[in-house]
């Protein structure tokens, strides 16, 4: 089976979508898929990202250079695969052969419907979804990455129930345990100590990653610990991801824990299974997600995970996680101080979750979604 893999547009530097097109090449192959991956090419991007003309320059390299490079290459396949629901508007260029397309959520369509308090997209931004809803919906099947994204998925109208499914991800690499003293060697140089108990939040800066109530959680876990007159289960926090915004950092500064506060970025896929393994548990609060790989990487690792009890997150982290309200920081410190005389045991219902995500499972899966459409293709011919 000859499967065409449209990957994302590198200078975007979606890491979590790169992550993505790189699990698929190196494991459909595994399964008996010969897989050519194919992708824009930077032509006329130049410039700093900071330019008004950089989202254009992209735009140009994306959706009027890469298309002639795609139909000559749609030739050669079988099945075509979009691995990132935001290249949805490609669907109509590749929709003469077998196609399928992951969607990994559905918020930016719900930002641009209004659904999303406090995110307000411009008129370029609704085109742009538009466009985006208006492929999922040709597509002959969209694969859903987790049980809520398939239903918001459906809930919006943006496919046929007929035309989706659902492909849980699988490790997006070989997270797994590390010694402790190869993780010390390896994060020595963020000044961690093998004394320090540090919680981990591993996101970038949005809203609906919700930094700003890990922070308040873990200065409620210090002051909790403080009037009971005994240490916090953990003392220090680190941000894998951008530096505190000024309103985190001033928040820091008032209650006396700047100095116990972190942000680490280019961090190795070696130094972040490091530090998970050495963390004494990821605080995970999101409010929105497709699906959560932070949950099932830490766990892997064989860190506790304290996340969200919201969907996606309380259907993947399992039996192992600790489900938090996370708009209230102070049951967030409430629900960590009365589970850490069992972190040993969340580590161990961890691991045993995360060993349900594998990525060879997750291939198996895709390799039937491709069976499938080019088996629909076939009897709708004959």
């Amino acid at each position: 089976m000859k499967v065409l893999l449209i990957a994302n547009y590198m200078p975007d530097g979606q890491t979590s979508m790169i992550a993505f097109g790189r699990m698929l090449e190196r494991e459909m192959p595994r399964v008996g898929c010969d897989l050519r991956v194919v992708s824009p090419p930077k032509r006329v991007l130049h410039g700093e990202v900071t330019s008004r003309w950089w989202k254009w320059l992209g735009y140009i390299d994306k959706f009027v250079l890469f298309i002639p490079m795609l139909k000559r290459q749609l030739r050669w396949a079988d099945v075509v695969h979009v691995a990132d629901h935001s290249n949805s508007m490609y669907i109509p260029w590749v929709e003469s052969k077998p196609n399928v397309i992951t969607c990994h959520d559905v918020i930016a369509v719900q930002a641009a419907h209004g659904m999303i308090e406090g995110w307000n997209v411009g008129w370029t931004g609704r085109q742009f979804q538009r466009l985006i809803s208006k492929g999922l919906g040709r597509a002959d099947l969209v694969a859903c990455v987790s049980a809520m994204t398939r239903r918001e998925l459906l809930s919006m109208g943006l496919a046929e129930e007929r035309h989706v499914t659902t492909v849980l991800n699988g490790l997006n690499d070989n997270f797994a345990p590390v010694a402790p003293d190869e993780a010390q060697r390896l994060i020595s140089r963020f000044g961690i100590s093998p004394q320090d108990k540090y919680l981990i939040h591993v996101g970038w800066d949005m809203a609906r990653k919700n930094r700003g109530g890990v922070l308040e959680a873990f200065i409620a876990l210090q002051e909790r610990a403080a009037a009971a007159g005994h240490p916090p289960m953990a003392d220090r926090l680190l941000f894998v991801g951008p530096d505190l915004s000024p309103e985190m950092a001033e928040l820091a500064q008032k209650h006396g824990v700047a100095d116990r506060i972190k942000a680490v970025q280019k961090v190795s896929h070696e130094e972040l299974r490091a530090l998970y393994a050495s963390a004494t548990a990821l605080l995970f609060p999101s409010l929105q997600e497709g699906f959560g790989w932070p949950i099932i990487e830490a766990q892997a690792c064989g860190c506790p995970v304290f996340t969200s009890d919201l969907a996606p997150m309380n259907e993947i982290g399992g039996e192992g996680a600790v489900y938090v309200d996370p708009h209230d920081p102070s049951a967030m410190a409430t629900a960590m101080e009365a589970a850490a005389p069992r972190l040993g045991e969340m580590r161990r219902l961890g691991l045993e979750n995360a060993a349900h995500y594998s990525a060879s499972q997750m291939a198996s899966n895709y390799k039937a979604a491709y069976q499938r459409v080019i088996s629909e293709r076939g009897a709708r011919a004959s």
